[in-house]
């Protein structure tokens, strides 16, 4: 099977069309047709289905895709360790918002300095939606709030570090009149934080529930209302005159979900250094 046939087919499914990918490849449109059509004899199957314009994949090409990623996965990992070091190639990381926010430069700089050849690429998301794309292939790692629940065997968590949950404020203080902008609980820091709200005010008047923590700390600056959150590193460039109390042994975890395999990693290691570099001890 010709890689570059699988990196062809993978484009065009990831930019939704043949033109959108070729001019991504640099390659024109009927080289690319030409290659999917080469390994569509290949497997003996249609991969690719016309809408219009775009294209979609067929539902055998759908079953085949997350194979066909890990096929591409391992022959840049053999062609990196064929040169002898093994830090080479494209990482997909996942985070947060909070995480981007707070490690996405030093990660940048890490990866410039230590691994100039390495192709950083990053993916927002919630916590939930990014297990959902590791689990899927889709990336290589995620930096998330820690999981509520049993991860899949194939799947490890590695902590980085606890953010304190706390009362934030205005700059006039905490005031039973003030209603609270609510974390989504339906987002796993959000369950903690309302479970630290349950167990210190009754029936807490709620004003709006959204998972977009830092437009909650500028409602809060604001003076819009008032919210339990945690205390990530950027919170002072969204509320830099709100009040932030923390309450005792209370905090949301954040960490690295990989798969089991890339344990030994370079290209995890790099990430996990290169984020450590940035981490912030609150």
């Amino acid at each position: 099977m010709d890689t570059r046939f699988v990196a062809s087919l993978l484009a065009i499914v990831e930019e939704g069309s043949i033109a959108a990918a070729a001019r991504r490849a640099g390659v024109t449109a009927s080289a690319l047709s030409q290659r999917v059509a080469a390994l569509e004899g290949d497997l003996g199957v249609a991969l690719l289905r016309r809408e219009g314009r775009m294209v979609r994949p067929t539902h055998a090409c759908s079953r085949l895709l997350p194979r066909l990623r890990e096929f591409m996965r391992l022959e840049g990992d053999l062609r990196a360790d064929l040169r002898g070091h093994g830090m080479a190639g494209t990482v997909r990381v996942g985070a947060i918002s909070t995480a981007l926010g707070d490690w996405a430069a030093p990660l940048l700089r890490h990866l410039r300095t230590t691994a100039p050849e390495v192709d950083l690429r990053l993916v927002p998301g919630t916590s939930s939606g990014l297990l959902a794309l590791l689990e899927a292939e889709e990336i290589d790692v995620a930096v998330v709030v820690e999981p509520p629940m049993a991860l899949p065997k194939s799947l490890r968590f590695q902590p980085l570090l606890n953010e304190p949950i706390g009362l934030l404020s205005p700059v006039q203080g905490p005031s039973d009149k003030l209603p609270y902008l609510v974390y989504s609980r339906d987002a796993w820091g959000g369950a903690w934080c309302w479970s630290a709200l349950n167990a210190r005010v009754h029936d807490p008047a709620v004003l709006v529930e959204m998972d977009a923590l830092e437009t909650i700390a500028q409602m809060v600056e604001d003076g819009v209302g008032q919210a339990v959150l945690p205390r990530w590193r950027g919170l002072s460039r969204h509320a830099p005159k709100a009040q932030f109390a923390p309450w005792p042994d209370v905090h949301r975890t954040i960490g690295l979900v990989h798969r089991l395999r890339d344990l030994d990693s370079p290209l995890l290691a790099l990430v996990r250094d290169g984020i450590g570099g940035g981490r912030l001890d609150l």
